[in-house]
């Protein structure tokens, strides 16, 4: 069970960094020159990590920012749905620990 743990604890943490992102970007949609970052994944045993937050090229030549809020709220969407899925995981292991030390009484 510690495994499951570990693997849904960096979940969460990544999910956290990926939400955090979103919301800066969304945050600077309006700032001028201001160039979107995007959260790279890398496998880690157990689970997966950050292996780096990456500028967008913004290639406008207005000067504009290269936010795209579609993109961006779909981001958030996501990030709501995978944290709460991964927080469901950590409630049932939680219970069934519960159940276990309650049979072993």
């Amino acid at each position: 069970m510690d495994t499951n743990f570990a693997i849904t604890n960096s979940a969460l943490r990544v999910t956290q960094v990926r939400q955090d992102v979103t919301a800066n970007n969304i945050a600077n949609v309006n700032t001028d020159g201001f160039a979107a970052k995007n959260v790279v994944l890398a496998d880690q045993n157990p689970g997966v990590a950050v292996a780096a937050i990456r500028k967008t090229p913004n290639n406008n030549p207005q000067g504009f920012s290269n936010t795209d809020l579609a993109t961006e709220m779909t981001g958030m969407i996501v990030n709501r749905d995978t944290y709460g899925a991964n927080a469901r995981v950590i409630k049932v292991q939680d219970r069934m620990l519960g159940e276990v030390i309650d049979l072993i009484r």
